[in-house]
């Protein structure tokens, strides 16, 4: 009898605790939110939208600088999709289901420094994404369909979005689109596409890249193939990432002809250079207006604050004197005056 009761407590206790963690999972699922959220990050305001399978971006507050609709079900965006949402700095669609995108979806968000855009179904890209003025990382890793139409993708040149981070990895992609001139480009994520070729002249328009991320995408090409490409990534110090370096130690890696750098390459670099150099310079003039504007701003504001209470002291003083004067007796004329007189006489 001892065991069996021992065995019925054992099985009381293990279904109990089953019941509690039934219970656990029941609690954390009606406390899971089913609507957006708001909070404070980076001393931004923003709103969380992110798991809760929605299908159209619902009416947010105004004045929000980060949105997170990650994870979501919308498929396209139309051209009043964000248009009231201008003062967004940081938008996050990553692993919803879109595949659509209108042409001025994105206009009207100026200040928008991070889009991403990964683990869709694209098909086209915007080219206005390309022209926001704020725009620095760009994250389209993830959209296999992206590649059908990638490689013919004709956008205006130079790219004014100032774009320093570039992610098109794991889109199927065998051949890279021109860019054009992109000269604060620092990070460049190429990595797991079938690329049928990598020319040296594509990273030569990117005269400040720092790093290149190819893992998994040079699988298919010759190694000679990629002699030029290497050769010019070590000369301007780019570290460019591989799952695997000893195919470059191989003895038919060394064993392939040996080339001088084409003079286009350092042309276009030195393209790229001269526009970096205009770009920075812009900013400079724009921050020294900027901050002569603001000095004068401060002096005439200082000029007018001064002059107000200028005003103000010469206003009191006026009623002061108005006050001493109405406190001298009306008869006291005429007494001085008869004083004046008797004197006379």
């Amino acid at each position: 009898m001892n065991r069996l009761q021992i065995c019925a407590a054992l099985l009381l206790l293990a279904a109990c605790a089953g019941a509690k963690q039934i219970m656990t999972d029941i609690e954390a699922l009606a406390s899971a939110p089913t609507r957006c959220t708001y909070e404070y990050a980076y001393d931004m305001y923003g709103a969380h939208c992110a798991g809760l399978r929605l299908s159209n971006i619902p009416s947010l507050r105004g004045g929000i600088e980060i949105l997170d609709f990650s994870d979501n079900k919308l498929q396209e965006i139309h051209s009043d999709t964000l248009s009231s949402y201008s003062s967004i700095k940081f938008l996050y669609l990553s692993e919803n289901q879109i595949y659509s995108i209108e042409e001025d979806a994105f206009s009207y968000l100026t200040n928008l420094q991070t889009l991403d855009l990964s683990k869709n179904v694209i098909l086209a890209l915007s080219e206005s994404i390309f022209h926001l003025p704020s725009l620095r990382k760009l994250y389209l890793n993830g959209n296999p369909l992206l590649h059908l139409h990638l490689s013919s993708l004709q956008l205006t040149k130079p790219i004014r979005a100032p774009l320093e981070l570039l992610d098109l990895s794991e889109c199927k992609i065998k051949e890279l689109p021109y860019w054009g001139l992109l000269p604060q480009l620092i990070l460049y994520n190429i990595s797991h596409n079938p690329l049928k070729s990598i020319d040296a002249q594509h990273f030569s328009a990117m005269c400040k890249l720092s790093k290149v991320d190819i893992t998994k995408s040079i699988d298919n090409l010759k190694l000679c193939d990629l002699r030029i490409t290497i050769s010019w990534f070590q000369e301007k110090k780019i570290y460019f990432e591989l799952d695997d370096y000893t195919k470059l130690n191989s003895r038919e890696f060394e064993s392939c002809p040996k080339r001088e750098i084409p003079e286009n390459l350092n042309f276009t670099y030195h393209e790229c250079r001269t526009l970096f150099t205009q770009v920075q310079s812009t900013k400079t003039s724009r921050r020294t207006w900027l901050t002569i504007g603001g000095g004068l701003a401060g002096f005439l504001v200082g000029f007018v604050l001064l002059l107000y209470v200028m005003h103000r002291h010469n206003v009191a003083q006026t009623k002061r004197a108005l006050k001493e004067t109405k406190k001298v007796p009306v008869g006291a004329d005429q007494q001085s005056s008869t004083v004046l007189l008797d004197d006379v006489a």
